[in-house]
């Protein structure tokens, strides 16, 4: 609409829920100017009763007598025991119960969470001092080495306290047997080692 159309109107701005809206677009309104309309058309109905013409001059409704009305001070009755409230005051004990709960839950596992930090603190501290695996490989290859050296060690041991003890009953037989003196055959003339010719 141009501008002159408008002359007589005021514009507004509102924020409502989102589930109203919805509502009110199930309704079969999809304008938000006429379900403001509508809305304040059936405010006044409710307060003075079925208006002529909602949209009347400002000019024009000061001419009518008891136009605009004057609002009585109305206030809503609201009932004394609404059975909303009823039911949500006796879930208040429930909720409290849960809540208390859910609190001893959050301190437990807050407990469990100290004891899990505290057990990879100590984790990660043994892991520290623990040495490096390619060292720890490197002394278990030296390890074997040495163990197979002394291994052989052991084995040339017992050859050679073998070889004593036959030496040994070699020489025991020989301290013991008799010494027959063998002689010389007869005398050779040898030439003298400086005679060589």
């Amino acid at each position: 609409m141009p501008p002159e159309d408008h002359k007589n109107m005021k514009k507004i701005q509102a924020w409502i829920p989102l589930a109203t809206w919805e509502q009110v677009e199930a309704l079969g309104i999809t304008s938000p100017t006429i379900a403001v309309s509508k809305a304040f058309d059936l405010l006044l109905k409710d307060l003075y009763g079925s208006p002529e013409d909602p949209w009347l001059d400002p000019q024009i409704s000061q001419n009518i007598p008891g136009y605009p009305p004057k609002i009585p001070n109305v206030s809503p009755k609201i009932p004394e025991d609404p059975p909303e409230i009823l039911s949500v005051s006796q879930e208040i004990p429930k909720l409290k119960a849960l809540t208390e709960e859910q609190k001893a839950k959050i301190e437990d596992y807050k407990a469990q969470i100290q004891t899990l930090n505290a057990e990879i603190t100590r984790l990660k501290t043994a892991i520290l001092e623990a040495p490096d695996p390619v060292d720890l490989v490197r002394l278990q290859e030296r390890n074997e080495g040495l163990n197979l050296v002394i291994a052989e060690k052991e084995k040339r041991i017992e050859d050679l306290t073998r070889e004593v003890t036959t030496l040994n009953g070699f020489a025991h037989y020989f301290k013991t047997a008799e010494v027959k003196q063998i002689e010389a055959p007869a005398a050779e003339k040898t030439k003298s080692w400086w005679k060589f010719w």
